[in-house]
């Protein structure tokens, strides 16, 4: 493997970026250059000394000649665009062509004789895979990689690895709480993306990262890059999953603070239960407030901030225009009689309408939460149903969901969601049993050693 043979020139020989490329292709790919030949890449280390061109690239061209070039480059179909190729492929694999740039982004601290061992790594792996691909039988002698077996691609799933069909290359699930991440969390996922990947990083639907294309051989050291920030894979199998949350602390309409509750909730319920397996997956999602942006009532458990208006209608003057009706978003409340008349059962509890009457009818409200459960999407869709209930302390809710999942690993069967549950035994039993603490006594048979 070139990254091997180069790094033992960079570590224990001690050649620039340049000669560790043009040694280690000479050495992998039978170049036949003798020393005083090999001595023509030296002048490309330290970006040809001025921090320009990385002379890790640089060096990797004169191997493309080499290869791909007949007698004259102009005269070589297709050879100009091959460079061109490559060049593109190097940047947007390591982020840049640029040894200052690729210094700030790869460089080992001062002191440190690794130095830019990542950047020369990364490197050779770019241009064996750029040769491979562009040959039509492999000219490095490395043996070819032995397929991974169905189970390991099993267990690595269960890691948050999903392997891309019919190569040994995974998609990398990063998981982020609640999708929000630091600058420097965003960083390491970027550059491991650069170190490990493929270099592209895209979203899923809940909020996590996935990081294109790692190598199977990769991944341990994917997995330990992640964690000097904190980060870790996972988020598949027949777990509690990653909790999403809408941005409802710092948004307009926001009733609740979501980055807090969905925090606490990934700490004790996505980490705490990551031993427990359930009959299927559960999905946990946290709304502010009921715009639904998150999408609440599509999770097993959804939570939305509520704040339920309690009008005093002893103040009001029964306006012909009255101001609580002109402010609510789906035009619920009517002047009736004389007085203002808010229906409990159609109000969605968004709070809109409160403070708005110039005759102080609106101010009183309950603050809380509703919890609905047994929601899907996919193949089958089911709308989660509201428990009768408002909740109005946050240990409540984080006591509900609690008794959720316990009900749910223990009523449920195996390859069934939360939803089949529900229909199978019913709604209202269910919620009965929710209300109740009644499943608490009997969580540790239903866990067993699972949280231990």
């Amino acid at each position: 493997m070139l990254r091997k043979i180069a790094n033992d020139f960079y570590m224990n020989q001690n050649y620039n970026c340049g000669e560790c490329i043009l040694r280690a292709a000479n050495k992998a790919y039978d170049l036949g250059l003798d020393e005083r030949a090999l001595k023509l890449a030296s002048g490309f280390g330290a970006g040809m000394g001025c921090g320009n061109t990385c002379g890790a690239l640089s060096a990797a061209m004169s191997v493309l000649s080499l290869l791909f070039c007949g007698d004259k480059a102009h005269e070589t179909e297709g050879f100009k665009e091959l460079c061109a190729e490559y060049v593109d492929t190097f940047k947007a694999s390591l982020g840049s062509d640029n040894c200052e740039e690729l210094k700030a982004r790869y460089r080992y601290p001062e002191g440190d004789d690794r130095r830019c061992l990542i950047t020369v790594e990364k490197a050779a792996d770019v241009l064996e895979a750029f040769i491979a691909s562009h040959q039509s039988e492999p000219a490095s002698d490395a043996p070819s990689e032995t397929p991974v077996s169905a189970d390991e691609i099993k267990r690595l799933k269960g890691l948050g690895f999903l392997n891309n069909k019919g190569t040994n290359k995974f998609n990398a699930r990063v998981v982020t709480g609640n999708g929000r991440i630091t600058t420097a969390q965003a960083r390491c996922i970027a550059d491991a993306a650069a170190l490990y990947g493929s270099g592209q990083i895209t979203m899923t639907t809940r909020l996590s990262q996935e990081v294109i294309g790692v190598e199977y051989d990769k991944i341990p050291d994917f997995i330990a890059y992640l964690a000097k920030e904190g980060l870790e894979t996972g988020g598949t199998g027949a777990k509690i999953r990653p909790v999403v949350s809408c941005k409802g602390t710092t948004c307009q309409y926001g009733l609740i603070d979501t980055y807090a509750l969905s925090e606490k909730i990934h700490h004790l319920f996505y980490k705490g239960y990551r031993g427990l397996t359930l009959p299927h997956k559960f999905k946990i999602a946290v709304g502010g407030c009921p715009n639904n942006c998150v999408k609440p009532s599509l999770n097993d458990f959804g939570i939305y901030g509520q704040r339920v208006p309690q009008p005093n209608t002893d103040l009001c003057k029964g306006c012909k225009k009255c101001q609580i009706e002109a402010a609510c978003p789906i035009s619920l409340p009517k002047v009736v009689d004389g007085k203002v008349f808010i229906d409990p059962d159609k109000c969605n509890r968004c709070g809109r309408c409160l403070h708005k009457c110039p005759f102080h009818v609106n101010e009183d409200y309950i603050a809380g939460y509703s919890i609905v459960i047994g929601g899907r999407w996919g193949k089958k869709v089911a709308m989660g149903k509201r428990i009768p209930k408002i909740f109005t302390t946050e240990e409540e809710v984080l006591a509900t969901l609690e008794k959720t999942i316990l009900f749910f690993a223990e009523q449920g069967q195996k390859g069934e969601r939360l939803s089949d549950t529900i229909h199978r035994i019913g709604f209202e039993k269910v919620t009965e049993e929710l209300l109740s603490d009644d499943i608490l006594s009997r969580k540790d048979a239903i866990v067993g050693d699972a949280l231990k």
